[in-house]
């Protein structure tokens, strides 16, 4: 019987900020998640409706009028809040898809698949309407996981 064991350790950082960490046993990698309490930083751009119809990572038909988001790191269905701070405008969306990469001339996502340097999230096009300006293309946004 093959059983997952996670031990959650809370480590404090400076007496506010939590980091909660799950180890699976017989593996060397480790997953490391933002507890609520701690507040990141970066950069989001969005993807609209040319994708609408196709399957996301996690098996879902992308809508792009959603409140979704990609991630390359957030665990599927992890429910975040974004922030504006241009112009202090939030909302709670869901992560559903995988998410920037980093491209290639051409568009294409280069493999094996890197993270974009810059960019830490892909929201659909109704969810970065709401906080922000669509001919803007990118934000800067604090987020924190809450649920």
């Amino acid at each position: 019987m093959t059983m997952l064991l996670f031990i959650v350790v809370l480590i404090s950082l400076g007496g506010s900020k939590l980091k909660m960490i799950a180890e699976v046993p017989h593996k060397e990698n480790m997953l490391e998640i933002a507890c609520e309490e701690e507040m990141m930083y970066g950069v989001v751009s969005y993807y609209g409706e040319k994708w609408n119809g196709r399957t996301t990572a996690n098996m879902e038909i992308y809508d792009h009028k959603l409140l979704t988001c990609a991630s390359p790191i957030l665990p599927f269905n992890t429910i975040i809040e974004i922030t504006n701070l241009a112009n202090s405008k939030s909302i709670v969306i869901r992560v559903n898809d995988r998410g920037p990469y980093k491209m290639d001339m051409n568009g294409k996502a280069l493999r094996p698949l890197q993270a974009h340097p810059i960019r830490v999230l892909d929201l659909s096009e109704e969810s970065f309407k709401s906080i922000g300006d669509l001919d803007k293309g990118l934000l800067n946004v604090k987020y924190r996981i809450i649920g």
